[in-house]
């Protein structure tokens, strides 16, 4: 089994305080194969502590970037994600479980890098560092003790992003490229077309219905293939039917 490609995943600490927690985040990291590290905002830290929990992981900090603050760090990223268990006014108005996110994340082609945002020990992500991310995510806890320590916060994420990917999914799971989709609708709606199941000008209506449909599915080549296969043995039963028949109520 290869070793997953996470290269383009980003743990972003905002105001972290603690060189241990700090050597604890590299630990978590690279125990499950992410090796990018960035600082938001002033940053200064014991670097023989952080050594210390890192043990062999003390190179992500070696090798991190320090930025003034989130946007700067955000700034070449194409999708970020703010860790937060928190919500309400003048915060995201809802959230998504980090295996959801972890799920849509990793399934999709995107271009450029991605961003997991963590916030400080004490407070966590203040509202205006999580409206600068695209999508707050939460880590379900115990309704009676809901805190977990920064280092355990981003081990369950990238555990989760690890978990989730394709290549170490049964079967070595690939969602389907556009190009495949493309191919698959095409010939879809041609089949459709023909049997007259939509007028002329729903044609490219459907055909972005299908295609979008079948990417926020995240649907593997196989999958697309038996979604195919199902349309086409439909449009060969409606072509058989007697269409002055009415199905019985």
């Amino acid at each position: 089994m290869s070793e997953p490609d996470l290269s383009r995943f980003v743990v972003v600490l905002c105001r972290a305080e603690e060189s241990g927690n700090v050597g604890s985040v590299c630990r978590a990291m690279k125990t499950m194969g992410l090796e990018r590290l960035a600082f938001a905002g002033p940053a200064s830290y014991d670097e023989t502590r952080v050594a210390t929990m890192a043990v062999h992981a003390f190179d992500l900090y070696e090798k991190a970037r320090f930025y003034p603050d989130l946007p700067a760090a955000l700034a070449e990223t194409v999708l970020s994600a703010g860790f937060t268990r928190r919500r309400g006014d003048r915060r995201k108005s809802f959230s998504v479980a980090v295996d959801e996110f972890a799920t849509s994340v990793v399934t999709r082609a995107a271009e450029g890098d991605v961003a997991l945002v963590f916030g400080n020990e004490k407070s966590g992500l203040s509202g205006e560092e999580l409206d600068l991310c695209s999508v707050a995510v939460h880590i379900p806890c115990s309704g009676s003790f809901p805190s977990l320590n920064l280092a355990q916060a981003v081990q369950i994420a990238c555990w989760e992003l690890r978990r989730q990917h394709p290549d170490l999914l049964p079967g070595g799971y690939r969602a389907a490229s556009r190009g495949e989709v493309a191919q698959v609708v095409e010939r879809a709606a041609k089949k459709l077309g023909e049997l007259g199941f939509f007028r002329l000008n729903q044609g490219d209506e459907l055909r972005t219905f299908i295609r979008d449909l079948a990417e926020r599915a995240a649907l593997s080549s196989a999958e697309l293939r038996y979604f195919e296969a199902f349309i086409q043995k439909m449009a060969g039963l409606a072509g058989k039917a007697d269409p002055g028949r009415l199905p019985n109520k």
